[in-house]
């Protein structure tokens, strides 16, 4: 109310920013979490971490968007990533569920191990195009940007409930397995177990899963693809009686935490980008396969982050490329491409998405998702048709393009993309911007993926190019998996036996 933001003001001058802060957190204008489909109460924050996919197949969404204090994002200009962290992860996170200094203390130590002090520096390319490194952490991939995080504050919740079990279960096409082994090997409390499809990653992505050896760590080598491993995480979830006994947590992008530690890139990308005191628009271009990394994107822009274009960058499993440019949104047999994190036909969030563009309601979002999980496509009203296409743009590029764009960045800026990247910066280029500049984000390290890149630069080059120490050492440490069928009785009954 008036007087509240009065008060706000008063100690915003008087004491700077943080007490005026400190104050909105005490006022708890954070807001509740809801499924996406309507079929469960509102929850704090802390309980809706935990949930991961929602009792109704739904996922998490928060009851309304913070909107940025007054003068943000200016006032965070020069902020380190990790009190610009704290800033905007305290709009949704109020001081009665994690005080201020315990919710410091997980965001600083969740970014301890990353190689740079920037954690996500952005480097100017030319004098439009910017790539955002995300690949500074522990497994040399974005996803480690949210999964540090999540590890930690899986821990704290654990043991502020006194929960002695928490087993999280997940599903990969690649990077989020290693990122989520590495945030939750030795927590406390915490089983993990990763399915990703066998023989689908690439050697270093399943070498860094399964060298990790801690006795919490279980990795299933699927007989199948991504999307069956997906469809068994969900099935597990949605069987009530055996994720209550289990205590099922998710670390996939279902997990609305993640795509909340994922907004602050954005805003510390367009701070880094832009001059101060600027309040021009910035483009975003995505390389996208589940959707959390663009939803992201597309938080931070309605929260205030003066956005212009987001793009979204896919390769041919082009289920989004499909729906942005024919409206159809439909689901395909899984192509196996250059980018194997991307190669997923059904985008688990773009149901939240869906939902905000059907106006927030849940019936109607039921609906869809009910047809399309009985018939592999969904009918989209106009409407929504036209508010996605005013959110986002959208571009596929094939592999001959990816090893294209690989080859020319590096002839002609000596900058070296990974195959899931170059897709983000070859999209940017086809969709264009009339905002001054753009970012595209760099998802991997080019070191995880060098087999395609060696086809992009040729011998010579590649010779000269040395992949980082903790990537080269992979290949003589020993590994564990276990090759189970792409069958949710054959996973749960592993799963019981392990935790027997």
């Amino acid at each position: 109310n008036n007087s509240e933001m009065r008060c706000l003001r008063v100690l915003a001058c008087r004491y700077g920013h943080s007490a005026r802060r400190q104050a909105l957190r005490s006022f708890s204008s954070a807001p509740g979490y809801i499924s996406t489909r309507g079929g469960m109460q509102e929850m704090g924050f802390g309980d809706a971490v935990l949930q991961g996919l929602a009792s109704d197949r739904g996922l998490m969404v928060p009851t309304h968007l913070p909107k940025f204090p007054e003068g943000a994002p200016e006032i965070w200009r020069g902020l380190s990533f990790q009190d610009l962290a704290y800033e905007m992860l305290s709009l949704f996170i109020p001081d009665s569920e994690i005080p201020a200094e315990d919710l410091k203390e997980l965001i600083n130590r969740s970014y301890m191990k990353f190689r740079n002090p920037d954690v996500t520096p952005v480097v100017p390319i030319d004098e439009k195009l910017n790539v955002l490194e995300l690949f500074h952490g522990p497994t040399f991939a974005f996803k480690d940007v949210a999964l540090q995080f999540l590890g930690n504050l899986f821990e704290y919740l654990l043991a502020q409930r006194n929960i002695d079990l928490m087993t999280v279960i997940g599903a990969t096409s690649g990077d989020t397995g290693s990122s989520a082994i590495h945030g939750l090997r030795g927590k406390k409390g915490v089983q993990c177990f990763i399915l990703y499809p066998d023989g689908r990653t690439s050697p270093i992505q399943e070498r860094q899963m399964t060298t990790v050896l801690d006795e919490n760590i279980h990795n299933i080598a699927l007989q199948g693809n991504f999307d069956d491993a997906q469809n068994i995480v969900k099935a597990l979830f949605s069987d009530l009686p055996f994720k209550k006994e289990y205590n099922l947590g998710a670390v996939n992008s279902i997990n609305w935490a993640r795509i909340l530690a994922q907004t602050v890139y954005y805003v510390y990308a367009y701070l880094k980008v832009t001059p101060p005191g600027s309040t021009e628009k910035v483009s975003f271009s995505v390389p996208t396969g589940n959707f959390g990394d663009i939803l992201a994107g597309f938080y931070a822009k309605k929260m205030g982050l003066p956005v212009e274009d987001l793009v979204v960058a896919t390769n041919e499993n082009d289920i989004l490329d499909r729906f942005f440019k024919t409206a159809s949104y439909s689901r395909t047999s899984c192509r196996e491409t250059l980018s194997p994190s991307m190669d997923i036909t059904i985008s688990s969030n773009f149901e939240r998405f869906l939902y905000h563009m059907a106006g927030d309601d849940a019936v109607a979002l039921k609906a869809m998702m009910d047809e399309f999980e009985a018939s592999g496509s969904m009918t989209v009203t106009d409407d929504m048709i036209a508010k996605s296409k005013a959110e986002m743009k959208s571009a596929m590029v094939p592999d001959d393009e990816v090893l294209a764009t690989i080859g020319a960045y590096e002839e002609k800026y000596n900058y070296v993309l990974d195959p899931h990247s170059a897709i983000g910066v070859a999209a940017a280029n086809k969709v264009g911007t009339k905002a001054n500049k753009m970012v595209s984000l760099a998802c991997a390290h080019w070191g995880k993926f060098p087999v395609a890149v060696g086809q992009a630069v040729g011998d010579e080059v590649m010779k000269k190019m040395s992949v980082p120490e903790p990537l080269a050492e992979l290949e003589s440490m020993e590994q564990r998996k276990y090759k189970i069928e792409a069958d949710t009785e054959a996973v749960r009954e592993f799963i019981v036996k392990q935790l027997a």
